[in-house]
């Protein structure tokens, strides 16, 4: 598939320290937390609208749901069913790292006028950790399926075309959990509308292929419980590399 262009908006290149995403003033954080607040510096960055070019994700139909490329990252924002107008606080700025390869989906969430950020990172070996960098803290979920597979949305009902933040798009639905909206044109995500949560994710950005800054970003920090470390042999590097044991 081309790539294809469209109308995005690039970010100006990210302050040196670690920036709130209200404010944008800087986060008091120590130097060893820096580096995990980049994100949210490079996505709250101020904004310069300009053309970009992006690869297209996989085709899809009415009788085809959307299937994920292998990694993407994605910006979006978080919009509850009750509070529509985010009058109340509610609502949240979630970057989204997806990498299948990697077999994990980092969640970075920043509700409004909070002083602190979650990140949650899914893995593979159906392990979960819920933490806040900021303060140190980190909550330990064991789940019974690891990550979602790319086409997860394979057995979703159509649901039509319509037009969702200016876009038209196909709608699926699948099994009471989520409402998922793609572009009719490039198949892209435009928003989805989890059932139990009951709230919406409109998506702001999409880049199909970046991966995180650093792939110790889909480490759980060391105040994690449920994380050790151990050698692997690297057979085709030759090499021993200390890895997470999740």
């Amino acid at each position: 598939l081309k790539a294809k262009r469209f109308r995005t908006c690039r970010r100006a290149p990210a302050q040196p320290a670690a920036m709130s995403p209200n404010s944008m003033a800087p986060l008091a954080l120590p130097p060893s937390l820096l580096l995990r607040a980049l994100p949210l510096a490079l996505l709250w960055a101020p904004l310069a609208c300009g053309e970009a070019s992006v690869g297209a994700a996989r085709g899809c139909s009415p009788t085809q749901p959307p299937i994920w490329p292998n990694r993407f990252k994605v910006a979006q924002r978080k919009v509850p069913a009750a509070d529509p107008s985010c009058t109340q606080g509610a609502c949240s700025q979630v970057m989204t790292y997806y990498d299948w390869d990697k077999q994990a989906n980092l969640i970075i969430v920043h509700q409004d006028g909070a002083n602190s950020t979650m990140w949650d990172l899914e893995l593979g070996s159906h392990k979960s950790y819920y933490y806040y960098p900021e303060k140190g803290t980190c909550n330990f979920i064991e789940m019974p399926v690891g990550i979602l597979r790319p086409n997860w949305l394979e057995d979703a009902k159509f649901t039509g075309e319509s037009t969702v933040a200016g876009r038209r798009v196909y709608g699926y639905t699948k099994a009471d959990f989520i409402d998922y909206y793609a572009d009719v044109t490039d198949c892209t995500p435009v928003s989805w509308y989890f059932h139990s949560m009951q709230a919406k994710f409109d998506v702001l950005s999409y880049s199909e292929g970046e991966a995180v800054p650093d792939m110790s970003f889909f480490e759980p920090p060391a105040y994690c419980p449920n994380r050790t470390l151990e050698s692997e042999h690297d057979s085709g590097a030759g090499r021993h590399d200390a890895v997470l044991v999740v």
